[in-house]
């Protein structure tokens, strides 16, 4: 396998400006390594949204577990140019005359009935709810969050590193696109479509727009996450369409001794508990034994 290791620097001569809006935000971060790290599902993951393979001793993950309280630290080291079980996509280089003639045609059959603009977080927290909850209708066991966590999280990207885009058909917002803007990327954070719009393509004018925006018109790479290991979903296939790219990479974890040996222990019993009807709290059991099978492809 032929892989690349770049070691991260947690404070850079720019600093990251989503990091930075973490800290302004009091948003839990931990220093550790080469890098700092964030609290999410009760992981600690990269703080920062663009991927990058990061150095860290075991003391020094084991220390950011204490102080987090966290069950286990995830990242990657190495980039692959080889296949592996872990990637996330990314876009460098976007030419609508390189897509394909089907896309191509769906883009342009999209604009005719859709319009896309950039939109403030302000109005997207006041006038957006509908379209962000409807579009959940479309995800199994997804459930969206309330109308007033909605509203709040929006006003709080206002003064954020963050740029979002609506899709209208007519007066109808029929989609938005999240994204997080860093000084040479982009990651898109969010991508909802009202599932009552579906036949206008509101997602292809509105992925066609900010890939012209920020990827052709600007020169940034344009990152839409991981491999998702704890469901299904058809959006990377989807991006994958216009260019984007896997990115393979490895997947390492260190747990906390108890989790750790929890999961040891279960591990051998995965492919019965694969069997087992999920339920809500199943479900994490097995999205950990998973996560623990691509970590250990790589051992």
């Amino acid at each position: 396998m032929s892989t690349t290791s770049i070691a991260v620097k947690a404070e850079t001569c720019v600093p990251d400006r989503y990091i930075t809006w973490l800290k302004e935000h009091n948003v839990p971060l931990f220093n550790a390594g080469t890098s700092w790290w964030r609290p999410y599902r009760h992981a600690l993951i990269p703080a920062s949204v663009k991927p990058e393979p990061i150095d860290i001793e075991l003391e020094q993950a084991q220390d950011a577990l204490r102080k987090s309280g966290t069950f286990f630290l995830r990242w990657l080291t190495r980039r692959s140019e080889e296949p592996t079980d872990f990637w996330y996509v990314a876009c460098d280089r976007y030419e609508f005359n390189d897509l394909s003639g089907k896309m191509r045609t769906k883009i342009r059959r999209a604009y005719k009935d859709c319009s896309v603009r950039q939109i403030e977080a302000s109005w997207l927290a006041v006038h957006g709810y509908d379209c962000y909850a409807a579009a959940f209708s479309r995800y199994k066991g997804g459930q969206p969050e309330s109308r007033q966590r909605f509203a709040g999280i929006c006003s709080d990207c206002s003064d954020g590193p963050f740029e979002f885009w609506g899709a209208y058909v007519g007066d109808h917002l029929a989609g938005f696109a999240k994204c997080i803007v860093g000084e040479d990327y982009v990651t898109m954070v969010s991508f909802k479509i009202h599932p009552d719009y579906l036949t206008s393509r509101p997602a292809y004018a509105l992925l066609d727009k900010v890939l012209e925006t920020y990827v052709t018109g600007e020169g940034k790479v344009l990152h839409n996450g991981f491999r998702s290991i704890d469901h299904q979903t058809d959006m990377q296939e989807f991006v994958l369409q216009f260019g984007f790219r896997r990115e393979y990479c490895d997947l390492k974890i260190v747990y906390r001794p108890l989790v750790g040996m929890c999961v040891g222990a279960l591990y051998p019993f995965k492919p019965i508990l694969d069997l087992v009807p999920t339920t809500r709290h199943f479900s994490q059991i097995k999205t950990l034994l998973t996560q623990e099978k691509i970590r250990r492809s790589f051992l």
